[in-house]
């Protein structure tokens, strides 16, 4: 495995090497780099790389400013002591972030949510089937007084279950009642990669996320098209919303 790290702290660069080669012996360790021109020359000369741990805070400027440029390889792990890069970070082909100072085990949480990307990737690949042909649900019928009506799927921006119900909120923010009461029921009928369950009650569509933030201790606020209030996001869905946003 090549890994390739940019880190202007050289003490923050050799204990990640040390967590690196502790985890995986053979991989083989490029960097690190400490400025945002070495980082473009690096890119330029197109070595192969599985994975970058990268800090954001260089030497010359902004880590960003090198990599909002480039067509990277491969997935970057975001490490930083500040907790205010999250959305620019993830438009970068991050998939984790590292606060500093962080511990072998967080470190650890991270390679294997690059293992699990590694592997996710690898059945796409190999995979015939379109999941736009599947059997997930492509309507959801909605409970009237009197009737029964139809809502798209893509028109939702979220579901919520509240008291037994699940609340249907279409993408002109209207709430509608389903037919269905069951959340887990209706999560493994709805395409992935379009939506994503954050909570025990709250389903999100991606097409809708406006943007999201740090709320509290591992939960994030997600700001929703024509929604007034964030939805919350639980503590054990927070990572796996980071990663789903860039699979």
């Amino acid at each position: 495995m090549n890994i390739l790290i940019i880190e202007d702290e050289p003490l923050a660069a050799e204990k990640l090497s040390r967590y690196i080669l502790r985890y995986s012996p053979q991989a083989k360790i490029q960097g690190p780099l400490d400025k945002v021109e070495e980082v473009k020359v690096f890119f330029n000369k197109n070595r192969p790389l599985d994975l970058i741990f990268s800090d954001i805070e260089l030497l010359d400027g902004s880590v960003f400013q090198s990599l909002n440029e480039l067509d990277l390889p491969c997935p970057v792990i975001f490490i930083t002591a500040y907790d205010n890069y999250w959305m620019q970070a993830f438009q970068n082909m991050g998939i984790e972030y590292l606060l500093k100072p962080f511990s072998y085990k967080r470190f650890i949480e991270s390679m294997i949510a690059f293992e699990q990307l590694k592997v996710a990737f690898s059945k796409k690949c190999s995979t015939k089937i379109d999941t736009k042909n599947s059997d997930y649900k492509r309507r959801l019928l909605l409970k009237k007084r009197k009737s029964m009506e139809v809502l798209d799927v893509e028109d939702i921006i979220c579901l919520r279950a509240s008291k037994g119900i699940i609340i249907a909120y279409d993408k002109r923010g209207l709430s509608h009642i389903l037919i269905q009461n069951s959340v887990t029921d209706l999560e493994s009928q709805l395409n992935p990669q379009d939506f994503f369950r954050i909570s025990r009650s709250d389903i999100i569509n991606i097409k809708y996320i406006q943007r999201f933030e740090n709320y509290g201790k591992d939960t994030l606020a997600i700001y929703l098209l024509n929604i007034d209030e964030p939805l919350i996001s639980s503590k054990t869905k927070s990572s796996k919303f980071r990663r789903w946003l860039t699979t």
